[in-house]
């Protein structure tokens, strides 16, 4: 336990006299800011809290809440740390963290998200630490045993349940995750990024963003400079930062490089490959660009030596320095058209064939008069409300006898079609959802006109001529123009083939795309806030950009150990040899012999992580198969009463005996803090386990 070790990393200067301002200020009509001068010193503030304030059990202990300290944790075991944040105080590995009106990206189970979906990470914490917002009333105690009186409901299940956007960062596609916990990390320093599409991000410096260069923390990715107070200087790396949006289509032949190469080498025309795979010839030509494939150039439009009737070889924007020095001065991609008389398309063109980017003008426009403003209305009675439904029926022409009518806007096929739509479920049902072509039951089903529209249009409508198809067997029909032949070998069935599987709902696709990075500003200290993610990808959607979860995922520690760089123990933590009793009381001897081994097994754990990540195992998913108790740094932060209330749980004889250790490490700095309230502390309440005021 030598090696364990607590520092301060910040605190509310004169914590006490910050108690007793919020003290007092509940007991005087006067505005405290204005006696600042003629406040008691701190010793004395000190006095006045214990008197008036503790010694008295009021009850009213909000006072206490609003210094702040945070400390720096060194070289404690992982169960510590988790014990911690058992307790709703902020914990973090590296105070990587959000502001508090930073929105989640949530999606429904097709993928999307809405306003709805979005929550702020502070509204989160709430609803994770406190439960739902409608305040409830308890009027007996509950079964397990909570007191009666006022109560939010929890909801950290229904939370945990919801659907969190995160990044496969294999296939750079997004995908789901869960919460595993929601955490605030305290007071600290802030800073906003603004990106080029207008979208902001208000972090610490140490939070880890997914940048086009990989994970790396805000400070290290755009090379942040600054002050002593924390004001930003410069900023010295231009970054790009992955953000979500970009839908992808679904997958394609055009995409599979050994298909667009056998049909190149057939020697198929761009037009024929497009039309093979469904896609458009510019997308043929996208792919086959990004597999370095050279495609035929037989469709061309333009015969041998004619060139199209606005070619000029000599335009400027041919010309990629002439391109960059446009761009460098700042010009958009109009004011360029404008110098090299061309279109914007063309200016765009080029400068994507030089891997070059446009300027984008920023985001915003004067706020319209009326925005926000709902349209007139008409404030009427109930009884001129109903006269104007009454009058409206009687005289508002419709259908036919409208002014407005213009003979229908839908053709007779398309009402057909959408008949047959509508009818489709009972047209299933009453054939048991059996395909009757292929008898296979299931899947996506059609309706069918078994004497096709165009042999007799008069059928068009009979619910009689209508038989299940699954979709493939549809499209078959009508592609291969086969309507008849169907018609005449019919026979019904009502007999299962096989079984298709449940189509899966369809739902778009979207990837991860690079954004500029604009500016960086300094917003002073502010409450923040972080996520820990659940699943395979620990990372979310904050504000639109893609950020990593609180815990990091290094094992650079183990390799350290198989090179001899560092001691196993400063890497693993066991007990000292030593008499233990456990819990229920029973007494044990942990041996030499036995923590000897138990290092061994640690080393082999360690070469066993090094073989995993050499063969290619991702650092956390190797990292979950190691010892719990391997060594870990974390800042925690507490207000003055969460600190009391976790030294009451944590300082007891029946605590575990590390986190014991943690609060004696604590109570150093606590003692010089807060004095007063320390003193008060340890003679009152210290070790009997009440719960904190």
């Amino acid at each position: 336990m030598h090696r364990f070790r607590v520092e301060v990393i910040t605190k509310t200067p004169n914590p006490q006299q910050v108690v007793y301002a919020a003290m007092h200020q509940d007991y005087t009509d006067n505005f405290v800011f204005d006696e600042l001068d003629r406040f008691p010193s701190e010793s004395k503030c000190g006095e006045l809290i214990v008197k008036r304030l503790l010694a008295g059990e009021r009850g009213h202990y909000g006072p206490l809440e609003h210094p702040q300290i945070v400390f720096n944790c060194g070289y404690f075991p992982h169960s510590v740390m988790q014990q911690a944040r058992t307790h709703r105080v902020g914990v973090s590995f590296d105070v990587q963290c959000l502001a508090a009106d930073t929105k989640i990206t949530f999606v429904n189970i097709q993928g999307e998200t809405n306003q709805k979906l979005k929550k702020t990470i502070g509204e989160l914490y709430d609803l994770w630490t406190n439960g739902e917002k409608a305040i409830r009333q308890r009027s007996i105690r509950g079964r397990n045993g909570e007191p009666r009186g006022e109560y939010r409901r929890d909801c950290k299940n229904r939370i945990s349940k919801m659907r969190l956007r995160v990044l496969n960062e294999e296939t750079g596609l997004f995908t789901t995750g869960s919460i595993k916990d929601v955490m605030c990390s305290g007071i600290q320093p802030t800073y906003r990024l603004t990106l080029e599409n207008g979208k902001t991000l208000e972090c610490t410096v140490n939070h880890r963003l997914l940048t086009t260069k990989g994970w790396q923390t805000m400070g290290d990715a755009v090379g942040l400079v600054t002050d002593s107070s924390g004001r930003v200087i410069k900023t010295t790396k231009p970054i790009s930062l992955m953000c979500n949006g970009q839908p992808v289509v679904e997958e394609k032949l055009y995409r599979n490089k050994e298909w667009l190469q056998s049909q190149v080498i057939k020697g198929l025309s761009t037009i024929e490959i497009a039309q093979l795979s469904e896609c458009s010839i510019n997308t043929v030509k996208r792919w086959a660009d990004r597999y370095g494939l050279s495609l035929n150039k037989q469709d061309s439009k333009f015969t041998k030596g004619q060139k199209p009737w606005n070619y000029n070889p000599n335009a400027p924007y041919h010309n990629k320095a002439w391109l960059e020095k446009q761009l460098n001065k700042g010009l958009h991609v109009d004011e360029i058209a404008d110098l090299a008389d061309c279109s914007i398309e063309a200016i765009k063109k080029w400068v994507y064939a030089y891997g070059l980017f446009l300027n984008r003008r920023l985001p915003g426009t004067k706020t319209p008069w009326n925005k926000g403003k709902s349209g007139y209305k008409l404030n009427l009675s109930k009884e001129s409300r109903k006269r104007r439904i009454e009058n409206s029926k009687k005289y508002t022409k419709r259908g036919e006898e409208s002014n407005f009518w213009r003979g229908g806007t839908s053709t007779e096929r398309e009402m057909i079609g959408a008949w047959t739509r509508e009818i489709a479920p009972q047209v299933h049902k009453k054939f048991n959802y059996i395909c009757q072509k292929c008898q296979n039951r299931g899947g996506i089903l059609h309706a069918h006109h078994l004497i096709p529209v165009f042999a007799d249009e008069s059928y068009a409508y009979s619910f009689d001529n209508l038989v299940t198809l699954c979709k493939k067997c549809h499209e078959y029909i009508h592609k291969n123009h086969k309507e008849i032949e169907f018609a005449q070998a019919y026979e019904p069935t009502l007999e299962v083939k096989d079984w298709q599987t449940k189509p899966k709902p369809i739902g778009k696709k979207l990837k991860a795309h690079p954004v500029k990075v604009l500016k960086v500003e300094y917003l002073g200290e502010q409450m923040t806030y972080d996520l820990e993610v659940e699943g395979e990808w620990h990372n979310f959607v904050a504000n639109g950009l893609v950020v990593h979860n609180s815990f990091r995922y290094t094992g650079n520690q183990f390799i350290e150990v198989i090179e001899g760089k560092k001691d196993i123990e400063d890497v693993f933590y066991l007990r000292p040899v030593d008499h233990y009793t456990n819990r229920q009381g029973k007494k044990y001897y942990y041996s030499p012999e036995a923590r000897e081994a138990d290092l061994k097994w640690c080393m082999e754990a360690v070469k066993r992580y090094q073989a995993d990540f050499e063969g290619g195992m991702s650092e956390e998913h190797a990292r979950g198969k190691m010892p719990f108790d391997y060594r870990q740094h974390f800042v925690v932060s507490f207000n003055l009463r969460s600190l009391l209330h976790f030294l009451d749980l944590r300082n007891k004889k029946d605590a575990q005996l590390e986190i014991q250790k943690l609060c004696e490490l604590m109570w150093i700095h606590f003692e010089e803090w807060a004095p007063a309230i320390a003193q008060w502390y340890e003679k009152h309440r210290s070790g009997k386990a009440r719960l904190a005021p």
